[in-house]
């Protein structure tokens, strides 16, 4: 059997954690794994490398970002970009654009969704807890449209970048 059907037992694995030198708790990875077996997932060692990579990420991450901060040999990207749709569709990670329109994806923190404000010069980001879903969904709604769904961005330049310009 591949590496990537084996079936993960819940919640204890050798983590990216102590790669990083974090003592952090693995409450979040494995409160995702718990949603990604309700929606009928397997829970894989590769998917929970993949969820711990998005923990420690300071920034939201493109699937190629992802494959990059895992172990070598984890799994393949192709792997990566179907897990990380997967985990879009059930909630377990919220879906961003970047201005040059590659996919990027953050963790989840349960319910709050959020945007992101991305510095064009450093890629810095800052999370925007301000959503304006209610009244876009109203406007597309107005315009006949149904199955709404949205993903927002905002750029400039931050601080430090625009006082080295």
């Amino acid at each position: 059997m591949a590496i990537d059907q084996v079936d993960y037992d819940l919640p204890n694995s050798k983590n990216l954690w102590s790669m990083y030198g974090l003592n952090m708790s693995n409450s979040l990875v494995d409160k995702s794994l718990v949603k990604l077996s309700q929606a009928g997932l397997r829970l894989t060692k590769q998917r929970r490398a993949m969820l711990e990579a998005l923990v420690i990420a300071e920034k939201p991450m493109s699937a190629e970002e992802v494959h990059a901060k895992l172990y070598s040999g984890t799994c393949d990207l192709v792997t990566v970009y179907r897990s990380l749709e997967q985990f879009e569709r059930v909630g377990v990670v919220q879906l961003g654009v970047r201005e040059n329109g590659t996919k990027v994806y953050c963790l989840s923190h349960g319910l709050d969704h959020h945007h992101h404000l991305t510095c064009r010069i450093c890629g810095r980001t800052e999370r925007v807890d301000l959503c304006m879903a209610e009244e876009l969904e109203k406007v597309g709604r107005s315009y006949g449209f149904t199955e709404l769904s949205h993903v927002m961005e905002l750029f400039g330049a931050c601080p430090e970048c625009k006082k080295e310009a």
